[in-house]
């Protein structure tokens, strides 16, 4: 076949792939329909929701710089203290890393949409991409919250952006190795993020493996030099375990393995399963499944590592399943390489309009519990970690009173949760923490420099002061219970006990 023949062929090709997309994608005015209220959640996550107990916690390990850090890597603290240097101590600076990491996000998603689907179709598939993302209740909380999970989702991304480039330059024959060692860069940065941006490196690599033009590539020096940088960028969080003794990786691979709620494979299956569909959604389910079987509206780049990574990381966690309740974000690097460009395995208004409607529907249910009311108290059910976000300034101002008119020695919580939000509606550093469950503030506090001392603790029926504070004081006495209210209806209790002669002694 001659040249001009195959240009030709490939000519009509893209032709047919260009009429296809300009059918399935819906028209700019019904992309902003839907656009416009998921805008107005985001807005509302980012700037009106209080800060969750993960976030104050995260952003107290800016506040004591490290090298890393007991549950996670460094990257987030790191870039919370620079928020703060820059910002103050505020909700805003919270947040802050968030809109960058989004904006990041959102101009990796307009490369590929304009690459992929043409200068006529660009805008289009932009804004149906927005919409996918905005519309997915995961990536509506996670890249709203200053947890880890904004940066592993940009560094991910950023990952597959430039891993992708590298596999468009293999299909022509050429091996531009700059994107690729730009994507190992990416990855350690990932992996700085979160541990489970282990499964995008994972990924690839097995397609190395397995592929008639990855193999070739475990000849060259290339891709031994970029898997040496990744593993490299982590030396911070390496030599900071070896000083403090594998806390991180004996509290991720021992501690978080063999805790079952259900009791059994199938019902933790079950489980694990409806929660990723529901956070989301099932039509993002259902493109992520045409991702992984490469049937998409174009053919994507994104296509022969990404479904790797896909099917990996969902099969280590369904085997988990086994043993352990999985928690639907913990699979979250398993969709990167798939978000930049799954607006392309979408079809037509009604699928577009489903989704965006289930993520509209989802979004103002977060909002209502999380910025209004903790609305799922109006059927009866409880959500600690939600509720304690509320009133934090009433709470804040209430321990400060009591503590200067008592004149304790230390101000201490019964879990890590509300010594963080305590600590950051209070912008203080001396909120210490008793517990049963080990975490940073362990690393923190040292028992034995306290022993003797007094201590004003606030307590909940969470952790009540019957089961950690009598063990280690001598004499604990009551001093005051409050209620946190919302329009006047009770949201969460607490008491604030006095606790004295402490035995510089963790509880038993």
């Amino acid at each position: 076949m001659s040249l001009a023949t195959e240009a030709d062929i490939g000519s009509k090709a893209r032709e047919r792939a260009q009429a296809t997309l300009a059918e399935t994608l819906p028209g700019v005015r019904f992309l902003v329909a839907l656009l416009l209220p998921l805008a107005a959640i985001k807005a509302a996550q980012l700037f009106a929701a209080p800060p969750t107990a993960d976030e104050a916690y995260y952003w107290l390990w800016g506040q004591h710089l490290d090298w890393s850090y007991y549950d996670h890597p460094p990257l987030a603290a790191w870039l919370e203290r620079l928020s703060a240097e820059i910002l103050g101590w505020n909700l805003v600076a919270l947040r802050a890393p968030v809109l960058l990491t989004f904006a990041g996000s959102l101009w990796i998603l307009w490369f590929w949409a304009r690459r992929l689907a043409g200068r006529d179709l660009a805008l289009r598939a932009f804004l149906g991409g927005a919409v996918a993302w905005l519309a997915m209740p995961m990536l509506m909380r996670f890249q709203s919250l200053a947890h880890q999970d904004h940066l592993l989702i940009f560094f991910g991304l950023l990952t597959a952006h430039f891993w992708a480039l590298f596999h468009q330059g293999l299909e022509d024959g050429r091996r531009p190795w700059r994107y690729f060692h730009a994507g190992c860069v990416a990855l350690g940065l990932a992996a700085l993020s979160k541990y489970n941006a282990v499964f995008l490196g994972l990924g690839f690599a097995f397609w190395v493996l397995i592929s008639p033009k990855g193999r070739p590539l475990l000849l060259t020096r290339h891709l031994w030099l970029g898997a040496a940088v990744a593993i490299v960028m982590q030396a911070p969080v390496i030599g900071w375990n070896i000083a403090h003794d594998w806390p991180s990786f004996t509290y991720n691979l021992q501690g978080r393995i063999g805790q079952s709620v259900h009791g059994g494979f199938a019902g933790n299956l079950q489980d694990f399963l409806l929660s990723s569909v529901l956070m989301l959604s099932p039509i993002a389910g259902l493109a992520l499944y045409r991702f992984a079987i490469g049937a998409g509206t174009v053919k994507t780049p994104f296509e022969p590592a990404g479904r790797w990574v896909l099917i990996g990381s969902t099969a280590v966690f369904v085997a988990l399943c086994a043993s352990n309740t999985i928690l639907h974000y913990w699979n979250l690097a398993a969709y990167l390489f798939a978000l930049p460009v799954l607006v392309f395995y979408m079809r037509g208004r009604a699928e577009f309009a489903f989704h965006g409607l289930f993520g509209i529907a989802m979004g103002v249910w977060l909002v209502l519990a999380q910025v209004i009311y903790p609305s799922h108290r109006l059927f009866g059910s409880e959500l600690r970690d939600v509720d304690i976000s509320f009133g934090l300034e009433e709470i804040a101002a209430i321990v400060a009173e009591e503590e200067d008119f008592i004149g304790v020695d230390m101000v201490m919580t019964t879990d890590y949760r509300t010594a963080s939000l305590l600590s950051f509606a209070g912008k203080r550093l001396d909120v210490v923490k008793i517990g049963l469950r080990d975490d940073q503030f362990d690393i923190w506090f040292d028992p034995a420099a306290h022993k003797g001392k007094d201590a004003l603790v606030l307590v909940d029926e969470f952790l009540p002061e019957q089961e950690l504070v009598t063990q280690v004081f001598e004499r604990v006495t009551p001093i005051r219970e409050f209620t946190v209210e919302r329009f006047g209806v009770p949201v969460h209790t607490y008491r604030l006990v006095l606790a004295e002669n402490y035995s510089g002694q963790g509880p038993h």
